[in-house]
């Protein structure tokens, strides 16, 4: 299993959208995509396939709100706060067939991104332990990196 370009793209546009830079570090910011990539890839991989087919739908989405030359990635963050606002109410504009069900493939990117901003660094997100930081966390021991 392997992501397309389009698809990479969606998910990084995606997760700095559900945890945006502001005074500390995004999701890009502390790694959270390499986070879901390796959950992707590794446990999470049976269930792999019905996110990627998410993304796909979501720009499909996009494309009934804004327009056929767009995609997730390309709208400007309050288009793309809006359409995930109504992905999270339950408000699709298009079909989303199963196991596809707009509301359940957002949630279950939010959690994927949760877990990873707040994880331990170890396990491919946070970053230089950015969240914790943020959060005024100061482990026992130093957290060690993640492997490449």
């Amino acid at each position: 299993m392997s992501l397309s370009p389009s698809q990479l793209t969606a998910l990084r546009s995606l997760l700095d959208r559900i945890i945006p830079a502001d005074d500390f570090p995004g999701a890009l910011a502390a790694g959270t995509d390499t986070y879901v990539l390796r959950h992707l890839l590794g446990d999470g991989s049976a269930g792999a396939h019905v996110l990627l087919l998410g993304f796909s739908q979501l720009d499909a989405e996009t494309v009934a709100r804004h327009g056929p030359h767009q995609t997730f990635a390309t709208l400007l963050p309050t288009q793309q706060d809006a359409l995930l606002a109504d992905l999270a109410a339950a408000r699709p504009m298009t079909p989303w067939p199963p196991p596809l069900a707009a509301l359940t493939w957002f949630h279950r990117l939010v959690e994927l991104a949760h877990e990873g901003f707040y994880a331990d660094p170890a396990n491919g997100g946070n970053r230089d332990a950015a969240s914790w930081g943020m959060l005024g966390y100061a482990p026992r021991t130093t957290p060690k990196r993640a492997a490449p």
